[in-house]
């Protein structure tokens, strides 16, 4: 497992040693690093290999080389779960410690600080944070793996304008606090990548059910249109569940049943935009009963 740091990383590092912060930046990078070894412990224990971990100017990320977590919801949300609760833990064992009078440094208190601030902060219900991963585990079943998806990044436009709420208010108020302008920042600008790459998360989302095999899950059954694009109905898919999507014609009656396999072949072979119909065929559903 390959740790890499991203460049920007460290021209932040740089820039924060210039303006005496050191020590800060180097508890950070600590903190950070521990956050992202415990969701890469945990995600090798379930099964998934590792590639990397890669460290980034507000945060980091793990990188997997086999499997997609979206399509087993409880994988996702124990992966997700796993960094903040190293934070948190961590946090408060030193924080126990520092109130029994064992440890005052200065640097005792930036680590029980940071490692608090990450772990809260990244439950956060949104993406890209492991809050939103937890959400999305949470509502994928119901509304499918797309929808929670997008909802996940919708939220962070909202907690976006929040931060940056605070951090003009604070301005105003006298007290400046730059931090939370760039975070909030940070969350547009990812959240706005995100919804624009999504349906890149969708198609890594449908190869990891079409490559998963073993026990049979629940049955879902869906409704769409005959001139559907099957775009549209693979954004009702969720993980954990096949489905069975029921034709309809223009007077709402089923005219075929198109299997989960079906459409995600389709979708694969470049038929993103094609109308569900061209799958259909009528006469399987019209045959009579022997």
């Amino acid at each position: 497992m390959r740790v890499k740091i991203h460049p920007l990383l460290l021209v932040t590092a740089l820039a924060a040693c210039l303006a005496h912060m050191f020590l800060q930046v180097a508890i950070l990078f600590v903190c950070v690093l521990l956050h992202e070894l415990g969701h890469a412990a945990v995600a090798r224990s379930l099964g998934y290999k590792v590639d990397q971990i890669e460290l980034l100017p507000f945060g980091g990320a793990v990188r997997l080389l086999n499997g997609d977590l979206g399509c087993q919801p409880r994988h996702e949300a124990v992966v997700a779960i796993a960094g903040p609760m190293v934070n948190l833990g961590l946090g408060w064992v030193a924080l126990a410690f520092a109130a029994s009078g064992l440890s005052s440094s200065e640097a005792y208190q930036t680590w029980v600080t940071l490692n608090l601030w990450i772990g809260v902060f990244n439950l956060l219900p949104c993406l890209p944070l492991d809050g939103g991963r937890l959400w999305r585990a949470n509502r994928s079943r119901t509304i499918g793996y797309a929808r929670a998806t997008e909802g996940a990044y919708r939220m962070a436009f909202v907690v976006s304008a929040l931060f940056m709420a605070l951090g003009v208010i604070a301005f105003f108020a006298g007290r400046p606090h730059i931090g939370a302008l760039v975070l909030g920042l940070f969350l547009a600008i990812t959240a706005w990548q995100g919804l624009r790459d999504v349906r890149i998360d969708i198609i890594r989302f449908l190869d990891g059910k079409r490559g998963r095999s073993g026990s049979t899950t629940r049955v879902r059954a869906l409704a769409a249109r005959m001139d559907a694009p099957i775009r549209e109905v693979v954004r009702q898919f969720a993980p954990d569940r096949v489905h069975l999507v029921y034709v309809l014609d223009d007077a709402g009656r089923v005219v075929d049943i198109v299997e989960e396999r079906e459409i995600i072949e389709a979708v694969f072979s470049g038929a993103w935009d094609t109308p569900v119909r061209e799958l259909s065929n009528p006469a399987v559903v019209d045959a009579p009963t022997l």
